[in-house]
């Protein structure tokens, strides 16, 4: 019953159950799920505000988002259709696409788009703890050039493989008609534009703004790095989430873009600038309608950094960059650093030739990194090549840590290069090959007593793993595919309970396509990976144990990422947390807030140094060993233990519900073959010599 459930959830709000974020998402399932009217539920607010008052201006914001509610929202699905410059322009709050995405707010709008909260209908209707997404609806007619839908599905799909803590993940694209739109994580926050607005006329304070711009650096290299160049970078393509996370946005699309422009106006005056770049950030070759390159991202990059440290535009109000031609020479602020200002003088160069060609290199320029390491550099170098020989003996001589060889094995496969062997096949990460010690050095924790003896392994042959946990996406096209029967599952809600009706799509929480898939045994994952064997047409497996551990070390020493710093943990990994602790009071947790109390969606804190996300934390992970109480006669090659017919298999890495001394990289667990549990999912790896 509709009502009912909003008077439970206003009870719930009052009584400190429910944030006002979750009833505000019950207010919107009333209104766009259950078609419940407005005046319903506003009489349904005054008869509960009659007997159990809310504050005044908490009951001003509720009944506000009711009665602003479209009265008559336009189903955009079937009946007649509108021309598409109409169609585009005419999208709005209230409207449905593909009977699915119901528009609640405008929260942004540029030249080329608009871009909306929204309620993804059939995860609310599935009972997700948060069911919003951002819409992204073009505006602009999209003609049919080159098959355009099927090019912007294929740029789409290049974009879910940046899965990148500053990087915005892109869901999926599709079309309502002649309305074209991309889904995408929704993130409650202010974009740069309106951040370097409200700021102070001098600027952002120096710390603040290197942060930020370092974070946007970050999410460019990244993208670089797998051959993505974002292309019409600039404050309104940032987003500064309500936790302070640093979010970039729309990568690549502007080259798209362009390209649809320039197919369906041939005639256009080879002056105008092209209408899918922001001119006042764009270099003088996109305005020129090249295409963009690395390069050009530093160009918009520097002209951020300038205006978040003087509060100001390098160029003040000029559009056109081509105007102020090659011999414009940019003042220094009065307080700026030589290093600072000569880093963004060579980023902003006119010439890409002469351009800062990377945003590594430019960062390092800006916070004078390079400057120092230049000085230090020269009194090193004799001292450097005196001990090498020294060094390289007492690394081998203590094996702590062992070497890394990040070179290519074989020709095209570089450590670190991104593969996938079929478009819903998940995305492998080559891995370097290398030496490291298994186990742990410390012996005075309880749940480290399986991690002994301490032993060196050589990871020799040529891997790559898989990026992220297997998703539910993913195995649910093995499901379809082959018919396995999933049911039953240990699932938790205060207490551990085994529950036939549970399974990987019902494990007890929400859970969307991009999150991990949980409640599947060994058995589960091992048929997973013979199935993907037929289908890719190559070999993948699970990992060994002491893969996994080398994997998730990535050429460290160290157990854990965040080293000693427990209130760190919650930036590198989903663990049991305080948001935990407040749901199931009692729980032993981190200190810190990482905002999920189950699974997060996998990429959604930091990759390790080998490009890997998610080994510690979100769900274990099953991997190929049979349980064996200690590493008495491990392998030096870090093959898996196995024999035939053992009863149980190891698993790694903790959960979201594993207290702390048990997310570590050197901590193990078992069970059965057979069994499921919502806190045990796996990843996979492929071998590159088969």
């Amino acid at each position: 019953m509709p009502i009912p459930a909003f008077l439970h959830a206003l009870r719930a709000f009052q009584s400190g159950h429910l944030g006002y974020a979750d009833l505000s998402m019950e207010i919107e399932r009333q209104l766009a799920l259950e078609r419940t009217p407005s005046v319903a539920l506003l009489e349904t607010l005054r008869e509960h505000q009659s007997a159990q008052p809310l504050p005044d201006d908490t009951h001003e914001a509720i009944s506000k988002q009711i009665s602003e509610w479209p009265q008559d929202p336009t189903v955009v699905t079937g009946g007649s259709r509108q021309t598409s410059a109409e169609r585009a322009a005419g999208v709005g709050v209230g409207d449905i696409l593909q009977g699915r995405f119901s528009l609640v707010a405008l929260i942004g709008e540029g030249g080329m788009s608009r871009v909306f909260k929204a309620i993804d209908l059939r995860r609310a209707e599935a009972g997700a703890s948060d069911a919003h997404v951002a819409v992204k609806v073009l505006t602009e007619p999209f003609n049919e050039y080159f098959g355009s839908i099927v090019a912007l599905q294929r740029e789409a799909h290049k974009l879910q493989s940046l899965t990148h803590p500053n990087i915005v993940r892109v869901i999926d694209c599709d079309r309502d008609g002649q309305t074209v739109f991309m889904t995408m994580e929704y993130l409650p926050g202010r974009s740069l534009q309106k951040i370097l607005r409200a700021s102070d006329p001098g600027g952002m304070a120096p710390a603040a703004a290197f942060k930020l711009v370092s974070a946007v650096g970050e999410a460019l290299e990244y993208a670089h790095e797998h051959h993505i160049v974002h292309g019409d970078l600039k404050p309104g393509n940032v987003i500064v989430t309500d936790q302070g996370r640093v979010k970039v946005i729309d990568f690549g699309m502007a080259k798209f873009i362009a390209r649809a422009d320039v197919a369906t106006q041939p005639q256009a005056s080879n002056d105008a600038v092209p209408k899918a770049i922001t001119p006042r950030y764009a270099s003088p070759e996109l305005a020129a309608g090249e295409d963009p390159e690395p390069a050009d991202d530093v160009y918009a990059l520097g002209c951020i950094a300038y205006e978040a440290l003087c509060g100001r535009h390098p160029f003040g109000r000029e559009t056109d960059p081509r105007i102020r031609g090659a011999n414009f020479r940019l003042t220094r602020p009065p307080g700026m650093p030589a290093h600072q200002y000569m880093a963004i003088v060579r980023a902003l160069a006119f010439k890409r030739s002469n351009r800062t060609p990377g945003v590594r290199q430019f960062l390092d320029e800006l916070s004078g990194t390079r400057r120092h390491d230049a000085i230090r550099h020269l009194a090193w170098l004799t001292a450097a090549l005196l001990a090498a020989v020294v060094i390289v003996i007492a690394i081998y001589s203590y094996r702590s840590p062992l070497p890394v060889n990040r070179s290519a094995s074989q020709p095209g496969t570089a450590a670190g290069t991104l593969i996938r062997d079929c478009p819903t096949c998940p995305l492998m990460t080559i891995l370097p090959t290398g030496r490291f010690e298994q186990g742990s050095a410390s012996q005075a924790s309880e749940a480290l007593r399986f991690a002994s003896p301490r032993h060196a392994v050589l990871i020799g042959r040529s891997l790559a793993m898989s990026s992220n946990e297997v998703t539910v996406g993913e195995f649910r096209e093995f499901i379809a595919d082959s018919q396995r029967e999933t049911a039953g599952c240990n699932t938790y809600d205060g207490r551990w309970e085994y529950r036939q009706n549970a399974s990987w799509q019902a494990p007890g929480f929400a859970q969307s396509d991009m999150h991990p898939v949980a409640c599947v045994s060994w058995d589960d994952a091992a048929a997973y990976v013979a199935w993907l064997t037929a289908k890719a047409g190559s070999v993948y497996r699970l990992p060994s144990s002491a893969e996994w551990e080398y994997a998730a070390r990535a050429g460290s020493d160290a157990e854990l990422p965040w080293g000693l710093t427990a209130t760190e943990a919650c930036a590198e990994a989903n663990v049991a947390d305080h948001s935990a602790a407040q749901r199931f009071p009692g729980w032993n947790v981190f200190p810190c807030t990482d905002n999920y109390v189950n699974t997060a969606p996998v990429g959604s804190f930091k990759a390790n140094a080998f490009g890997l996300h998610d080994l510690l934390g979100n769900v274990f992970e099953w991997v190929e060993d049979c349980w064996h109480d200690d590493y008495t006669a491990a392998s030096a090659d870090g093959s898996a233990r196995t024999e035939a017919g053992c009863g149980e298999r190891e698993l790694r890495g903790g959960s979201w519900f594993s207290a702390p001394q048990y997310v570590n990289a050197a901590y193990r667990n078992r069970f059965g073959h057979g069994y499921r549990s919502s806190s045990i999912g796996f990843r996979v790896v492929r071998e590159m010599d088969r």
